[in-house]
């Protein structure tokens, strides 16, 4: 597993070794006079927590944690090599490896949890070899169906034996924080009558996803796993439709304590996947966990700046989300005329086109533009190509690239005279959206496309010029 260590504090002191009042005691065989780190892990990073210094035979020890962050932690070496261990139930903790193979070589002298887990861990590796080995027997009888469907039952019976395995240690060693570690990583079952309808069994699965979870226990954040599950039923489980994810998770966070770290974690793990997301038109959900979430009295872990700054964030989009009726933009063509996104070129699809002529990537995709404007494109589409500066460089980029379609740009006395530019909103002429058509549309970077139905209301964003035609034929077919 890979695993991302970040600095959080400065510099840290040096814990003595093995201190009477230290907890928790190591000692690794062939490390010497050095420094040791403690990490903490929250979701799928660690963060530094303590250090040790290592002495002449290896031994080091770290002061206690707090029972609230308590959790899944790693002892870090130079290398770096890293161990995990399990600081939990307010247990003391003495163990001992070498540096030849610090996990694989472990002996867990005192913690209950740290013996389950690495007997655990032992298990699971050597399955993992059983499986690689049927891996390989599936490779070299590919095309024999009688070996195959053999060794799809070996796989069946093993991992029957991993979740029997899995269930009987977390059942006998309830009480400890191992036990819901390991609970976490068995998947909800499916029962038998379900299992022959694929819809049923899927919601069943989905309703479910979280039963094998205490989401009451703020110590699985401190946990890869949880974060794991909860990325795996973000991006996996769900269909990957906003309006999807959305209800599902505000039906899982009104389950939770509000002012616990699963709460926080959830809120900010789900907000975070939205906002990043690849997929057209996931920045919706970005917008309802702002909405609904990020407030002074619900986000507690943000202060009054960085809660504004994620508020404007959300009000950038909230124009441009799909279904939304794009805003008017009124903007001067090259000849020096008003014109505008609703009122000129009424066509059944409207395509709006934000673009810099400096831009090298712009200068690929227009070219682009103009042939499927000109060669492609049925006679009900309207392309408005939008700059900022409205000069002859631009004059001259739209006349050498043949570009006889709607252009627009903002007057350059608009940038340097206020009155001028207040003048063109009072009188009617423009708009304020239209001159600050950047933050309207959230054009961070061009070329960016909008593609609008006959309302107006945007039906595709973000696309390649020459992902436009397809896009509409899909949606052609889909309105049929």
């Amino acid at each position: 597993m890979k695993r991302v260590l970040l600095f959080t504090i400065g510099l840290l002191s040096l814990t003595q070794v093995f201190s009477q009042d230290n907890p928790y005691k190591f000692q690794i065989n062939n490390l010497k006079d050095t420094v040791v780190y403690l990490a903490n892990y929250y979701g799928d990073k660690l963060y530094y927590a303590d250090t040790a210094y290592a002495d002449a035979n290896g031994k080091f020890s770290f002061k206690a944690i707090k029972e609230e962050n308590q959790g899944k932690y790693a002892v870090v070496i130079p290398g770096p090599k890293v161990f995990d261990i399990v600081i939990a139930d307010n247990e003391k903790i003495e163990m001992v490896t070498d540096t030849a193979d610090l996990a694989g070589n472990m002996k867990v002298i005192v913690s209950q949890n740290n013996k389950i887990m690495y007997e655990y861990m032992n298990y699971l590796n050597a399955r993992r070899e059983d499986r690689e080995k049927l891996i390989a027997q599936s490779e070299e009888n590919e095309g024999n169906e009688t070996i195959i469907k053999a060794l799809q039952e070996e796989f069946s019976e093993l991992n029957g034996s991993v979740i029997k395995y899995q269930t009987e240690v977390a059942d006998k060693n309830a009480p400890l924080f191992i036990a819901k570690e390991i609970r976490m990583s068995i998947d909800p079952l499916v029962p038998m009558e379900l299992q022959s309808d694929q819809n049923q069994a899927y919601y069943y699965f989905k309703d479910h996803y979280f039963d094998n979870i205490d989401l009451n226990d703020d110590r699985v954040v401190r946990t890869s796993i949880f974060h794991n599950k909860l990325d795996n039923y973000l991006n996996k489980t769900l269909i990957q439709n906003p309006d999807t994810i959305i209800a599902s998770m505000d039906k899982i966070i009104a389950r939770l304590d509000r002012s616990s770290e699963v709460f926080k974690y959830i809120v900010h793990y789900t907000t975070y996947n939205f906002e990043s997301s690849k997929i057209m038109g996931m920045d919706k959900g970005f917008v309802h966990m702002v909405d609904t979430y990020y407030k002074p009295d619900v986000a507690f872990w943000m202060d009054t700046d960085k809660l504004k700054s994620i508020q404007d964030k959300a009000n950038e989009k909230r124009n441009t989300l799909l279904g939304v009726r794009a805003p008017e933009v009124i903007l001067m063509d090259t000849a020096g005329n008003w014109i505008s996104t609703y009122k000129d070129g009424k066509k059944k699809y409207t395509l709006l086109y934000f673009y810099d002529p400096d831009c090298g990537h712009c200068k690929k995709e227009t070219p682009k533009l103009v042939d499927f404007y000109k060669n492609h494109t049925p006679n009900d589409i309207a392309v408005f190509a939008i700059s900022s500066n409205h000069d002859d460089k631009w004059k001259k980029f739209v006349a050498k690239n043949d570009m006889e379609f709607f252009n627009m740009s903002i007057p350059g006395r608009a940038y340097s005279d206020a009155e001028y530019a207040t003048n063109l909103i009072t009188s009617g002429t423009t708009t304020y959206k239209s001159l600050k058509y950047h933050e309207t549309f959230d054009v961070l970077s061009t070329p960016k496309v909008f593609l609008l139905d006959e309302d107006h209301k945007i039906i595709a964003k973000d696309i390649a010029v020459d992902q436009i035609e397809g896009f509409i034929s899909r949606f052609e077919e889909m309105r049929k």
